[in-house]
């Protein structure tokens, strides 16, 4: 019988780390969606967006997460797993028995072999296809509401809530019913209640007329207050708003981007390429930076974790931005930032076996 492909250790390894990624997720996900969901929820009441919208921006949301969080994820699994082996003197009696740190990679890189699979078609394929998913929804809602941007069955606000308006049904394509308009207007307010009301364009602009109403001026009880029928009354529309616009190469395919040849998609290009290549950079210097003494606790280093993974981060998003400038060739890009980090790890695990191994043995030796 041939060897096994993974060892009694590489199993145990894969087993902790992907247990540790997958609670991380699990409250990320939870954390982050949760927010997002609160400010859809807020965006469909104020009638922004729709409640189908709301559901499909949602779910364009939790797939961008998955790819986006799932390489940081990794990177702070194996910084755990580490740690409580290293706190617990588990990396000492596999160091007695001729395991050295470089030989923990194989099981770590397999993970993040899986985890740069899955965020690579996140980031390269199902992202982009949600999300020009939601922007052509968007556009459909938008095109099918002529009048002015307002949104039938919900509340319409314009102005920081000086301007609202409620639009009962959708008649036809060119007609709203059974309005309701609150207004404030030089220290002022007014009610307006019509039962019909379309859009006419005119050189100042777009005016909602309302038809066959009430109109309510002032403040009930004083003496500017007023109040009157009409057969038209005519309110000029601030302009329409489309929430969540992208630009549009975001919202390219891969293959279009491939074939493109213009800086910004291959800036983008580039830009999704960048998370599957940070679970394998991250990978290899999370193994030097979990690197503790026994019963050392493993807090400190997950902090210089966190500040380090921000650096990176940022440093991804300056890479982004010069090579959209024109500041960094096209050659160069991004890729390099990955590349750099995991030349990093490499060198600190290197230098802390040959160089500071023997030195930190003696340290911790009893008299």
């Amino acid at each position: 019988m041939g060897r096994p492909l993974f060892s009694i250790l590489d199993r145990l390894l894969i087993r902790e780390v992907l247990k540790t990624l997958l609670v991380i997720l699990v409250v990320l996900l939870a954390l982050i969606l949760a927010n997002a969901l609160v400010k859809l929820l807020g965006q469909v009441a104020i009638g922004d967006i729709s409640l189908p919208l709301m559901g499909v921006y949602f779910a364009s949301q939790a797939i961008r997460l998955v790819g986006f969080i799932t390489p940081p994820a990794l990177f702070f699994s194996i910084l755990w797993v580490l740690g409580q082996m290293y706190r617990n003197s588990e990396m000492a009696a596999l160091s007695a028995a001729g395991v050295s740190p470089f030989r923990l990679y194989r099981p770590f890189l397999t993970v993040a072999a899986m985890v740069a699979l899955v965020a690579g078609a996140v980031s390269l394929h199902f992202y982009p296809l949600a999300n020009a998913q939601a922007h052509r929804m968007a556009q459909r809602e938008q095109s099918k509401l002529s009048i002015g941007g307002l949104k039938p069955g919900g509340f319409n606000e314009f102005d920081n809530g000086r301007f609202l308006v409620y639009a009962g049904r959708l008649e036809g394509n060119e007609r709203l019913a059974d309005l309701f308009v609150r207004y404030e207007r030089g220290g002022r307010s007014g009610v307006v209640l019509a039962a019909s009301s379309h859009v006419e364009e005119r050189e100042g602009g777009r005016f909602l007329v309302l038809e066959k109403g009430r109109r309510y001026d002032g403040e009930p009880g004083t003496a500017g207050f007023s109040q009157g029928s009409f057969e038209r009354y005519g309110i000029r529309l601030p302009e329409s708003r489309v929430s969540w616009q992208t630009a549009d190469v975001e919202l390219m395919p891969l293959p279009l981007l491939l074939a493109g040849d213009s800086l910004e998609m291959k800036t983008e290009l580039q830009w999704r390429l960048a998370t599957p290549l940070s679970a394998f950079a991250l990978v290899l210097i999370a193994v030097p930076l979990a690197r503790s003494l026994p019963r050392q606790g493993v807090y400190g280093r997950l902090v210089v974790a966190v500040v380090f993974y921000a650096l990176y981060v940022n440093l991804l998003r300056l890479a982004e931005d010069w090579m959209g400038t024109g500041t960094l060739p096209r050659w160069l890009g991004i890729w390099w930032v990955p590349a750099a980090t995991a030349a990093a790890g490499l060198l600190l695990l290197y230098l802390d076996d040959h160089r500071f191994g023997s030195w930190r043995r003696r340290g911790t030796r009893r008299p």
